[in-house]
């Protein structure tokens, strides 16, 4: 039985850079950079403390103190995407979602200032990332099955490569993939900030997250989501955004944190995402990398696009999201798909908003200063995350 065609019809989006596809797209465009000092919660206490809010018209969208944000901005996402049922043709079974988020949320404060430190009674303070998917699901009448992926920082292009794979073998169903999350909370940023990742650029945190930079310093917490749709055949009247052509994921297993210097896991995905699209290496147009501002990630992915692309690795045109947005963990690769679908249908590769100092280290096509210009037709997306997972996809313009 030939496989189908996968196609990305529709989206949402909740952002530091805006909700909405035409303010993020807006944001976008311009190199807005949408992060600044933390004001969801009391970050005081921390030395330093930057986050990628998300913003609705500038504005940072303000929660009650035990709110679990992420399902707040997976829910405006996902209104955005059905808004106007543009899938009633599909039945509820019919309908999939695969999503991708980080951690569960515990309200920390809410568990100390309520007294049930005292007694280890902390279940009501945790807010599970399986159950606000479970409950839009049923919001939206997506009964065909649901998967929640919380593999970190590949969890959304996992969950976008697993309803592709889903598609690709079967007929008449629409799928939503995405992801959201929100790590910009009392416990989880404790984590990261322990963990001594996070970039400590006080005075400007609009340039804390530097991608590709020689003087990059560490990854900003971001927050948000992006959703799609997709479908297996083209719809009147619906604009095909760009079709979903290869992915594949695999693992390195260096250690818990670290991804390997190598690259050779990462780009072990990259080449199968790239085979299963039909493709070689040099048909790719453009590479939107992971880059998150640390220095190591930076020497990884500069590693796996030498075994990908060969010689031609200094000239293929990158881009890193990160330095606009920071680093939104578990959604970050579906928010960064929105930057895909930006270089297809606009032909170009946008400048990395805070790439400064050239690195000799890392002697990449970095897009500096104004955008390329540029027949986009293929894409390359790599995602990394800890623990050694990698995850990459190919995404190719529409043509019938």
């Amino acid at each position: 039985m030939p496989e189908n065609r996968v196609f990305i019809t529709g989206a949402g989006v909740a952002s530091p850079i805006g909700c909405g596809l035409p303010e993020f797209f807006s944001g976008l465009g311009s190199g807005e950079k949408g992060t600044r000092g933390i004001t969801c919660f009391d970050a005081s206490h921390f030395p330093v403390a930057i986050g990628g809010e998300v913003k609705r018209a500038a504005d940072v969208i303000r929660l009650g103190p035990g709110d679990d944000r992420k399902a707040v901005f997976a829910e405006l996402a996902l209104d955005e995407l059905f808004s106007g049922e543009p899938f009633s043709s599909y039945t509820p079974e019919n309908r999939l979602m695969f999503a991708g988020s980080g951690i569960d949320h515990f309200d920390l404060k809410g568990y100390i200032d309520s007294g049930d430190h005292t007694r280890g009674d902390w279940q009501r303070h945790c807010a599970h990332s399986s159950t606000a998917a479970e409950t839009l699901a049923s919001r939206h009448n997506i009964k065909g099955g649901s998967c929640v992926n919380v593999s970190a920082c590949v969890a959304s292009t996992q969950a976008i490569g697993a309803a592709f794979r889903a598609l690709k073998r079967t007929q008449g169903k629409l799928a939503v993939a995405g992801g959201f999350d929100s790590m910009l909370s009392h416990l989880h940023y404790m984590g990261f900030y322990k963990l001594g990742a996070l970039s400590e650029s006080a005075e400007s945190p609009e340039r804390a997250c530097r991608p590709f930079s020689r003087n990059r310093g560490g990854l900003v917490i971001g927050e948000g989501a992006a959703f799609f749709s997709l479908e297996t055949e083209p719809v009147s009247g619906r604009e095909v955004m760009a079709e979903i052509s290869g992915y594949a994921s695999t693992m390195d297993a260096f250690t818990v944190t670290d991804p390997d210097p190598r690259g050779e896991a990462l780009a072990a995905a990259a080449l199968a995402a790239i085979e299963e699209a039909g493709l070689h290496p040099d048909d790719i147009d453009c590479a939107h990398l992971h880059e998150t501002g640390t220095f190591k990630n930076a020497l990884a992915e500069t590693a796996a696009m030498r075994i990908i692309f060969g010689e031609r690795y200094t000239k293929v045109p990158v881009f890193s999201l990160k330095g606009q947005t920071g680093h939104l963990i578990g959604a970050c690769g579906a928010l960064e798909t929105l930057a895909v679908i930006d270089s297809i249908k606009n032909r170009r590769v946008l400048p990395t908003i805070n790439y400064e100092v050239p690195d000799p280290d890392v002697p990449l096509n970095i897009v500096r200063g104004a955008q390329l210009n540029l027949e986009v037709r293929n894409v390359l997306k790599m995602s990394a995350a800890f623990g050694g997972q990698n995850a990459a996809l190919v995404f190719k313009r529409y043509e019938t």
